[in-house]
């Protein structure tokens, strides 16, 4: 599979985030062994994930 496909399909699972997904596709788990059933999990769960987190995480405090 080439990594567009891979891509496409992390994608698929993540509309809402598709930095997650991109992210996955080339930072993650190999997708034929793990990497999709990881995937999925993380579609299915019902727990919230900070993938964009607030701007003023990152900033210098006042």
């Amino acid at each position: 599979m080439n990594w567009w496909t891979q891509i496409g399909n992390y994608v698929s699972f993540f509309q809402d985030t598709p930095a997650l997904g991109v992210d996955m596709a080339l930072n993650g788990p190999n997708a034929n062994h793990v990497g999709y059933d990881l995937a999925f999990g993380l579609q299915a769960t019902k727990t919230p994930i900070d993938v964009y987190p607030a701007e003023t995480q990152f900033g210098p405090e006042a």
